[in-house]
């Protein structure tokens, strides 16, 4: 059984599509970190289980993959929405020799000109450094992930963590088809500004800078010095 799990935290307007966007009969389980909107609602309407969780990202991420029952794990952001063939391809390439997981190539809706470019950037990064980000849907095996430890639980870039320790397994494989995402990340600081942010840190992680320092400095630019939260549509990294 396929196990879709979504981190949430007052994204009531985007939560039931990405639900609703699941292969027919996988799991949906939502961990809400404390909505102060109608979240929890939302998502149990649109047919998830619904579980209350410790705020952040990853705790959240790694209790949802506790909770879920399914022997595949798709980590899905609140706001992207999985593609109709998403179950093919995921069974697919997770049954493939020396494969770890994967991740889908990431579409911005209703973007322009620039926003296609950074998604085409961003599946670029994916596929040269092997890195996918958490709104590329990453996805593996229930055995692959608890061998690889889950998500590292730290302030950013846990997804790329989970990456990097799936790689250590195996490989990860794109799909064919695409995630769709919404536009919030983008439009916060504008399209280039926050490319240039995310890229930014992406090295500074890679080069070894502690993931505590680099959160105290990009959150504050990226979102007006407001606490992190593990909505999909807030952080891009």
């Amino acid at each position: 059984m396929i196990s879709v799990v979504v981190p949430t935290l007052d994204c009531a307007g985007s939560v039931g599509a990405a639900i609703r966007s699941a292969p027919p009969g996988a799991e949906v389980v939502v961990v809400d970190g404390g909505s102060r909107d109608d979240t929890a609602d939302e998502a149990a309407r649109a047919g998830a289980r619904v579980e209350i969780g410790p705020r952040g990202r990853a705790l959240q991420l790694n209790a949802g993959a506790r909770a879920a029952r399914g022997d595949i794990l798709v980590f899905l952001h609140a706001d992207c929405r999985l593609p109709p063939a998403a179950a093919g391809q995921v069974t697919n390439i997770l049954a493939r020799p020396g494969v770890a997981g994967g991740w889908f190539p990431q579409r911005v809706e209703g973007g322009g000109a620039l926003l296609r470019f950074g998604a085409r950037g961003a599946n670029r990064r994916a596929r040269w450094l092997d890195l996918p980000y958490g709104d590329q849907a990453i996805f593996t095996t229930r055995s692959a992930f608890e061998e690889a430890g889950g998500f590292p639980e730290e302030p950013i870039l846990e997804d790329a963590g989970l990456a990097r320790r799936l790689r250590r397994l195996g490989r990860l494989e794109p799909a064919a088809a695409a995630v769709t995402t919404g536009t919030e990340h983008w439009q916060r600081l504008g399209a280039v500004p926050t490319a240039v942010l995310d890229y930014l840190t992406l090295g500074a992680w890679l080069a070894g800078v502690p993931p505590e320092w680099i959160a105290r400095v990009y959150f504050p630019l990226q979102r007006g010095s407001r606490e992190r939260t593990p909505r999909g549509q807030d952080d891009g990294v």
